[in-house]
Formats: structure tokens, sequence, C-alpha cells
């Protein structure tokens, strides 16, 4: 089956189902339950592949009254195959987007769900450095910056939710004449939690007009 599906549709469908999850427990009449959960398998629904077994899997799951956590944690899952992952960079790969950085600190990729990730980003404690790679269009883009050590409560630019965030301040060049400019951002210091908070993804493009590198 040839996955359909994107990270941050993918984050949004958990979002619904984790919500669907927090009504049954906060609402006790049963016929607005399932209201509640038909309006959520409603939004749900056209995310999926038509007629695949996996949906047919997933929205039979949804239908049973007061899904718990560890019921929603197990279902979430299976919708993985239908989910485009992120493209694992070799390090020459990730050399070339970073060519100025010497010494460049890889990510932890064992760590990381690839059909959760809508963009990459780590960080190199050591240089205080954080390193971003962002789709756009039919390429990626390599952005390295500063990442300040003080963690804030705040609203991320990036998946515009409220948590940790930290101030992210890029460099670039802003005409032929040599001139640079700093731009700085406060987003997540945690990537991979940006990125299952991460539902639309014109924020990332927004931030990514700010903060790309000029040819």
């Amino acid at each position: 089956m040839e996955p359909t599906i994107t990270a941050y549709e993918y984050s949004d469908i958990k979002q619904h189902v984790n919500a669907l999850v927090s009504a049954y427990l906060a609402v006790n009449d049963r016929h607005m339950r399932s209201i509640i959960r038909a309006e959520t398998i409603a939004y749900v629904t056209p995310f999926l592949p038509e007629g695949a077994p996996l949906t047919q899997a997933f929205l039979a799951g949804l239908q049973p009254d007061r899904l718990s956590r560890k019921e929603a944690a197990k279902l979430l899952p299976l919708l993985e195959p239908a989910v485009i992952p992120f493209p694992q960079f070799s390090t020459k790969q990730l050399g070339k987007l970073f060519r100025k950085v010497k010494k460049l600190k890889q990510p932890a990729w064992a760590s990381l769900n690839l059909h959760e990730l809508t963009y990459l980003g780590w960080n190199d404690g050591g240089s205080q450095k954080k390193y971003l790679v962002i789709p756009d269009h039919e390429r990626v883009i390599g952005i390295r910056g500063d990442l300040a050590p003080q963690t804030i409560k705040g609203v991320c630019a990036i998946c515009q939710t409220i948590g940790n965030v930290s101030l992210f301040v890029s460099t670039t060049k802003t005409s032929g004449l040599g001139t640079y400019t700093r731009n700085g951002n406060y987003i997540c210091r945690d990537s991979a939690q940006c990125n299952r908070q991460l539902t639309d993804p014109q924020a990332l493009q927004d931030f990514l007009a700010v903060v790309r590198p000029q040819r």
C-alpha cells in the first residue's frame, strides 16, 4: 500500500482521538458521547486510505464507548503503514546540507519515529546549536542556528503550541553586498515533541521563509 497520510495529518488524527478519550472521561451522558464519537470519526475518515484493511480496523477500534488512553495508544500505530515517513539521511547527505559545519553532530535516528516527522530537528548541546532539515517542495533546506540555553513556557513558532521553548537565532544574508541579518524565533526545544504537536504545515513554511539562507 502506498502511504498517503502526511506526518502532520497523522498528528492531527492523534490529537482528535486523544480529545475523544478526554471527552469520554468528562462526559457522563451516553448520547452526548456518541455524538462526539461520530464527529471524531467523520473528521478523521477523509484522511484514511479508502477501503484499506487498516482503515477498517482503525475505525472499528474507535466504535466502543469509553475508549481508554491505553486502548487509543494501541490503536493509533495501526495507521503508521499509511503515513509517509520522513527520509533517513546518511551522514554524507546531511553533510551536504550543512557544508560549513566541520564536525556535524548526527541526529539520534534510533530514537525517532519517522512517521511523526514533518521536519527533522536536533540539538548540539556542546556548541549550543540547533539543526533543522525542512522540506521545501521537491527539496529540503538545512538550517543551523544558535539555541539559547534558557527554556521558557511560550508559543512555538513552528507548531503554534504552548510548551517548553528556547530562542533560536539564525543568520541570513540579506543582499549581495555581504550584509547579514540575525532572526530570532522561539521554538520547541524538543523537535520530536514539536512534530507530534504540528498539525498545520503553514506555520513551518512561514518560519522557513524567515530563517532560510538566501542564495
